[in-house]
C-alpha cells in the first residue's frame, strides 16, 4: 500500500528549509538541492512539488505574506482603532525573531523582483498587500481615505523594517514602534 503523505507537513518542512537557506547561506545559495539538502528530502521529491527555483521562490514570499495576513487577521477588531491600526502595523516589522525570519526572507527574494519575472509579480502581490494595510490603517484612524498619508505611512513601514533588520538582532526594537506611534497618532480625528 503506498504511503500516505501529508502535503501540509511537507509544503512546512520545505519552507522551514528554504528559509534556513535564504537566512543562513543568502539568495546566492537558494536552490532546489540546497534546499531539499536542508530538508533532509531526495531533490526528485522536492521538484514534485516545486518544478522550478522560480517557483519555490514564490512559494517562499507568498507565504510571508500569508503568515502576516493571519496574524493581522487575529487581532481583535473591538479595539480602539488607533491602537488597533499600530497594532496592523507591528506585525509588518521584523519587531522579534519570527518575523525578522520573515523580513529577511522577503528582503532576500525582494532583491531578485526586478530581473526575475515570477518573483515580480509575487514582490508586486506583496507590495500591494502592504500598500492596503496602511490604506486601510490610515482610514480606520483618520475616518477617511488619504492616500497621501498611506504612502507616507508605508514608506515609514519600509524605512523602518529595513533599518529593524540590519541592527543586531539582540538590540531593542522598542524605538521603532515608538516612531510608528507617533506616526499614527496624530492621524486621529
Amino acid at each position: 500500500m503506498p504511503r500516505l503523505i501529508d502535503h501540509a507537513e511537507r509544503d512546512r518542512v520545505i519552507a522551514e528549509a528554504a528559509w534556513t537557506v535564504l537566512t543562513r547561506d543568502g539568495v546566492l545559495a537558494f536552490s532546489v538541492r540546497n534546499v531539499a539538502d536542508e530538508a533532509g528530502l531526495a531533490t526528485a521529491s522536492l521538484r514534485r512539488r516545486f518544478p522550478t527555483q522560480d517557483a519555490l521562490r514564490v512559494y517562499c514570499l507568498r507565504l510571508v505574506s500569508e503568515r502576516v495576513t493571519a496574524r493581522i487577521a487575529a487581532l481583535d477588531p473591538a479595539t480602539d482603532p488607533a491602537t488597533l491600526a499600530l497594532s496592523c502595523l507591528e506585525q509588518l516589522l521584523p519587531l522579534d525573531a519570527e518575523r525578522r525570519v520573515e523580513m529577511e526572507v522577503f528582503l532576500a527574494l525582494a532583491s531578485l523582483a526586478p530581473t526575475n519575472p515570477a518573483v515580480r509579480v509575487a514582490y508586486g502581490e506583496a507590495h500591494d498587500a502592504i500598500a492596503r494595510v496602511c490604506r486601510s490603517v490610515v482610514e480606520l484612524v483618520a475616518g477617511t481615505p488619504d492616500d497621501t498619508a498611506a504612502r507616507r505611512v508605508h514608506a515609514l513601514v519600509d524605512g523602518l523594517a529595513l533599518h529593524l533588520v540590519h541592527q543586531d538582532p539582540a538590540e531593542d526594537t522598542d524605538w521603532a514602534v515608538g516612531i510608528l506611534a507617533d506616526a499614527v497618532w496624530p492621524l486621529r480625528t
